[in-house]
């Protein structure tokens, strides 16, 4: 493993597969991470994932609250450059221009498209064929520097948001052990994006999860894949008089071999049982909901959860945003 001199950045899943692959050749100076937050119902104080693993590899890392801790605790590093992944926090224009090569943002989208905050939950919401990582040198607005390479992911389109996190974390952790060595030695050109060409995504509320009769069965199946763990996808039911959340974690068509004519009579929005599962149909075809998780209760199968909650005790609750 080769020692380079850059501080990398991150507080993310993401990081540390991006950190993964960079490792197996180079070593950072230092690792920036987030200090610990107050997750849960507990609220208590969890450290961040890269503070963990930068622990567990031995690695040298701070956890900063704010920029004058950084600069305090840096200021005797001779840092060349910086890398950036998922770090969460916008650097300022004084803290880049502290290192001499820049510092290069590894991004899980084809840039100029996807910039923002959600990325990979876009391409999948989308239906993408294709998705990808970018490197570029940051500057002052977000997503916007100079390109220094690009690598290309085929989508099969039944990944989860979390596979594909990992799939373009270690993609681009590869592709920076690629071309680190040339662009410090100043063979490739940073190249200027299409601005024009710009997507932006945006921040996600909980209220993006809920699943809505409106919604055909693709947008289903993409949002199931897209917004899990988190915000979530979910419905409301009526259950015994009372209105709860049911949070759905995995869906599966019905194949029309297995339809059966008293289908036909079902209502949209009406559930049923199929194969012993908890099934609903919706306006163009008819689902099962194979994994749930009541309000208050652990997640299970909705074979499960069928056993404690038969078809008569709930009906599905629909509140639509307009």
């Amino acid at each position: 493993m080769k020692k380079l001199p850059f501080i990398f950045f991150g507080s993310s899943d993401f990081s540390i597969f991006v950190l993964k692959k960079i490792l197996k050749k180079y070593k950072p100076l230092l690792v920036i991470t987030l200090p610990p937050q107050r997750k849960n119902r507990g609220l208590k104080l969890e450290p961040n994932p890269v503070a963990i693993f930068s622990l567990k590899e031995k690695i040298p890392f701070i956890e900063i609250n704010d920029w004058s801790d950084y600069k305090e605790k840096t200021k005797n590093l001779n840092k060349d450059f910086g890398v950036i992944a998922g770090f969460g926090k916008i650097l300022p224009e004084e803290i880049i221009k502290e290192f001499p090569k820049g510092i290069l943002n590894i991004h899980p989208s084809l840039l100029p498209k996807y910039r923002g905050p959600n990325p990979i939950r876009e391409a999948i919401l989308n239906g993408d064929i294709k998705t990808g990582v970018t490197i570029f040198l940051i500057d002052n607005e977000i997503d916007h520097g100079p390109i220094l390479a690009q690598k290309e992911l085929t989508l099969t389109q039944k990944e989860t948001y979390l596979e594909l996190l990992e799939k373009l974390g270690s993609l681009g952790g590869l592709l920076f052990n690629e071309i680190i060595e040339d662009y410090l030695l100043g063979k490739i050109q940073p190249k200027e994006q299409e601005h024009n060409k710009a997507t932006y995504t945006r921040k996600l509320k909980k209220e993006d999860g809920l699943l809505s009769l409106r919604e055909n069965y693709l947008k289903w199946f993409r949002k199931v894949r897209a917004l899990n763990p988190w915000p979530g996808t979910y419905l409301y039911i009526n259950l015994k008089g009372e209105k709860k959340i049911l949070k759905i974690f995995n869906l599966e068509e019905i194949s029309k071999t297995e339809l059966k004519p008293s289908y036909q009579k079902l209502k949209i929005g009406q559930f049923f049982e199929h194969r012993n599962y908890l099934a609903i149909k919706l306006k163009d075809n008819y689902l099962i909901l194979k994994e749930v998780q009541l309000e208050g209760r652990k997640k299970m199968s909705s074979r499960e959860f069928l056993n404690g909650y038969p078809l008569e005790s709930f009906y599905l609750v629909e509140n639509d945003r307009k």
